[in-house]
């Protein structure tokens, strides 16, 4: 079976917010169709009741107002008289009837009763003269049924109370109806949005980590977005991206291979030349040519170190660096490196300040040496004439802590999340005859995490210069 999947993220959301205001609308519907019609049950309820007790009152109003019309027919014997009670007659008749289709259950029977006695009693006192004796005994059954009277004004007036009761009733049964409903709906609503969230968030993160992986250079898999159709085309597109930049990546680690290779045979032959006449070979030299040869001599070994790097870095680059554990006296090896950089040291003057523990590690010597190298070099480039660079190696049982220190312009601010980038060159240069290649401190750092080791930048207690700080295990967890 095909799953259904927009075409685009924007009818994803229309979907997903239609879907999700369905059941609220519903609701919202409902509740307002519920609240008319309890009001309109109530109107009516109420109506009812009013007009109900209205017409008790009027009533007991025409029972009184025939009472006294017939009573003053038995005194006058005016026919008059005896039509205004006939009329009164008629018009309580209608009252009642209309009364009795208002009323319901007890109050309607009392009603009923009160129309025949009311019928029975006029009935009686057309047939009688009106001066007759036996007339003002009847007339004294008006007391009678202007009790029924009341007495239907006061139930009517009890149904008043029951049907306010009955309204407040039907509120809270409502109110209590919208509240379960609003309670049902609500974990409807929440799943839906956590649906639809999901499946709008979840491509969206794909498409995040795939362009972090890409960044970071850890995206060797092939790109598959999930979702509408139109992040899943951009999910190809990165794909595509990705493949792009791996070819990219591929030539670079080439080029980066044929070139060291084409530069070390000459720069190896140039080497020797100056080495022989520096030894004095081919014949000696006077002070000024001792000094030019010296020149060229260091110049050689800064560029054949630059051409190393270049190597290292590609090797690492594709991931073929292999690693040898030895113990490794980490203070020695410093001693070593700074012997190599004897004669810069001594002709910029710098002063080292070294404090070494000497506590070996367990690591790869020759890519140790290759950290080390470059953070000297690096202290030295840029330390001034004259200046002093501080080397602390400490340990504390289980980690070996290297910092180095030097007191030139320092790492500008906004150079420091780039400055282990391969190929980046800082703001602030050093004015030296060979200018760095800027994968040094990208290979020192590349070994150092082959090490289970860390480096960064510290801050240098508010004087120039920078602080770089390597921590590495005396015994590294996993053999590399």
């Amino acid at each position: 079976m095909k799953i259904f999947r927009p075409k685009s993220v924007l009818s994803l959301v229309l979907i997903g917010f239609s879907l999700v205001t369905l059941p609220l609308i519903f609701s919202l519907v409902y509740a307002v169709i519920s609240v008319d019609r309890l009001l309109d049950q109530s109107q009516k309820d109420l109506f009812q009741a009013v007009q109900a007790t209205k017409g008790s009152i009027t009533l007991i109003e025409q029972i009184k107002k025939m009472e006294r019309n017939i009573r003053q027919f038995q005194v006058l014997g005016d026919k008059t008289l005896f039509q205004l009670y006939e009329k009164s007659h008629q018009e309580l008749q209608n009252t009642a009837n209309t009364l009795s289709q208002l009323s319901e259950g007890k109050q309607r029977d009392s009603v009923s009763q009160l129309m025949r006695s009311e019928k029975e009693l006029y009935h009686s006192l057309k047939r009688i003269p009106h001066d007759a004796e036996e007339g003002k005994v009847t007339v004294t059954k008006f007391t009678a049924l202007a009790a029924l009277a009341q007495l239907i004004l006061t139930e009517n007036r009890g149904l008043v109370n029951k049907k306010i009761e009955l309204m407040e009733r039907r509120g809270k049964e409502t109110q209590q109806l919208l509240v379960w409903q609003a309670m049902g709906i609500t974990p409807i609503v929440l799943a839906l949005v956590i649906v639809f969230t999901l499946l709008i968030a979840r491509p969206i993160r794909q498409i995040d980590q795939a362009i972090r992986k890409l960044g970071d250079n850890t995206l060797p898999e092939k790109v598959t977005i999930s979702g509408p159709k139109d992040l899943q085309v951009l999910g190809t597109r990165l794909d595509w991206l990705r493949s792009r930049l791996k070819e990219l990546e591929e030539q670079k680690i080439q080029f980066l291979r044929h070139i060291s290779h084409e530069l070390k045979t000459p720069l190896t032959a140039s080497r020797a030349g100056a080495e022989l006449l520096r030894d004095e070979v081919v014949g000696t030299l006077n002070r000024e040519q001792r000094k030019v040869v010296e020149i060229l001599h260091q110049s050689m070994i800064a560029l054949q170190k630059m051409i190393e790097n270049l190597l290292n870095f590609g090797v690492v680059l594709e991931r073929h660096a292999t690693f040898t554990l030895t113990p490794v006296v980490m203070g020695q090896l410093i001693e070593k490196i700074l012997t190599d950089h004897r004669l810069t040291l001594m002709a910029r003057k710098i002063h080292v300040d070294l404090k070494l523990s000497t506590q070996s590690i367990s690591g790869d010597e020759n890519k140790l040496a290759v950290v080390l190298d470059n953070l000297v070099s690096n202290a030295i480039k840029f330390s001034p004439i004259a200046g002093t660079i501080e080397i602390n190696l400490t340990e504390d049982g289980h980690e070996m802590k290297l910092d180095v220190i030097d007191a030139g312009p320092g790492i500008d601010p906004d150079d420091k999340a780039r400055v282990f980038d391969p190929f980046y060159q800082g703001r602030r240069q050093a004015e030296t005859e060979v200018e760095g290649t800027g994968i040094g401190l990208s290979l020192a750092k590349e070994y150092v995490l082959a090490h289970h080791g860390t480096i960064e930048i510290l801050e240098n207690g508010g004087e120039k210069g920078a602080h770089l700080c390597v921590k590495l295990p005396i015994n590294p967890f996993k053999e590399l």
